[in-house]
């Protein structure tokens, strides 16, 4: 069982703890940031405001394989260096972004920072686990990934205010500045953790054998991309849609970023009030439900607004209960399941971009959220039924 070296006290945990989510936040803005960036892109690159979904496509496809591969190249590694190598890398592929003087170099840089962002996300989570007492975990790695949710909230929109002054180029500059605060950050507080192990395919199989793996694995991909084939293409959708102005659009996605963090910190006190199995299905459902409303409400900027922030706010209390219920189904591979649940994360935002990017000239604006809905509806049934196999299970045990 991987264990840290020794488990920090309470008060000793704040700043590692702050360096974890610091440097997860910078996988955050790297990879959502674009989102905001999309008009002035597509504008300087002559391409279509819709094909710029594609670079949070191709951030999100690399990312999913990156984080198995990292495991198997990398994995034994001490934790530290390969937190410090992976921001170094996710900085030089934000460099080379905006070095970039065409659509396919810029569709490169994004594969080398994609390549960096997997070497920090899975390996940033599984050592704030291993900093705390195991009843602790949950709390953890909510504190971890919150990182992502701060970065959702100042990530597409702070791209979008900044880029009419310093240029799409000077925001990924700037990005690429606060990856490297965040190496330095990490080299200098984090105290010594145990390694990980080489992970190798048949140790892979192995774990995606273990009962209930892959059923979880699946729902936390269709969340993704349900939520994904929306918020790829947000600017345009809120414009057809709803009629948002530059100024709503920008309000919008704050909105969004802000009920993540509200999410992200409603779920730990969710979790310990009705459990992991409860608190998932309920925030499926609610997801469904304001997805619903997307395809139904009038067509008035503050209602998209107000749907975008309370989809954000379940779609994010979502994450911390999935990665605390799958390492309670593998416990003594925690990195292993977690570079597995970084995976499929980035591989729904993959395919919820790719289908936002395909589906929004044919679909039209006002019958985007369709394919969300089916998803999330998909998501819930099998949560449900793992929530009554887990119900038998236990029943059978007593």
């Amino acid at each position: 069982m991987q264990r840290s070296v020794t488990e920090l006290p309470t008060e000793t945990q704040r700043l590692p703890m702050f360096a974890l989510a610091f440097a997860f936040f910078c996988v955050g803005l790297a990879s959502l940031s674009v989102v905001g960036l999309a008009r002035t892109i597509s504008g300087d690159l002559q391409i279509l405001p819709s094909q710029t979904a594609l670079l949070v496509t191709a951030f999100a496809l690399i990312y999913a394989v990156a984080a198995l591969l990292v495991q198997s190249l990398f994995g034994h590694w001490p934790r530290c260096r390969l937190l410090i190598v992976g921001l170094v890398v996710l900085s030089l592929g934000l460099m080379l972004s905006a070095l970039s003087s065409n659509f396919g170099l810029l569709m490169l840089a994004r594969a080398v920072t994609a390549v960096g962002g997997a070497m920090v996300g899975p390996v940033a989570s599984a050592t704030g686990s291993l900093l705390v007492r195991p009843e602790r975990q949950g709390q953890a790695l909510a504190a971890v990934f919150g990182g992502f949710t701060v970065a959702s909230v100042l990530g597409a929109p702070l791209a979008s205010v900044l880029s009419p002054g310093i240029g799409w180029r000077g925001v990924f500059l700037a990005l690429a500045g606060v990856g490297l605060l965040a190496a330095v950050l990490i080299a200098r507080v984090l105290p010594p953790v145990a390694s990980g192990q080489r992970v190798t395919l048949s140790t892979y199989r192995r774990g995606l054998k273990v009962k209930g793996v892959r059923s979880t694995l699946l729902v936390t991909l269709l969340q993704l991309a349900a939520l994904f084939s929306v918020y790829a293409v947000a600017g345009s959708y809120l414009s057809g849609r709803f009629g948002s102005s530059a100024p709503w659009i920008s309000a919008t996605l704050l909105g969004f970023g802000l009920g993540g963090v509200l999410g992200n910190a409603l779920s730990s006190q969710a979790v310990i009030r009705f459990g992991n199995r409860n608190t998932l299905l309920f925030t499926l459902l609610a997801s469904a439900a304001l997805v619903a409303a997307l395809l139904i409400v009038p067509t008035l900027p503050w209602l998209g607004l107000a749907l975008f922030f309370l989809w954000s706010v379940f779609g994010n209390m979502f994450q911390a209960p999935q990665q605390a219920r799958l390492i309670s189904l593998h416990p003594s591979e925690r990195g292993l399941m977690l570079a597995l649940n970084a995976s499929i994360i980035y591989l729904g935002i993959s395919l919820g971009s790719w289908l936002g990017s395909g589906l929004l000239p044919r679909l039209g604006a006002a019958h985007l959220a369709w394919p969300a809905l089916v998803l999330l509806v998909l998501a819930a049934l099998i949560s449900q039924k793992g929530r009554r196999q887990h119900a038998r299970l236990a029943a059978a045990l007593r």
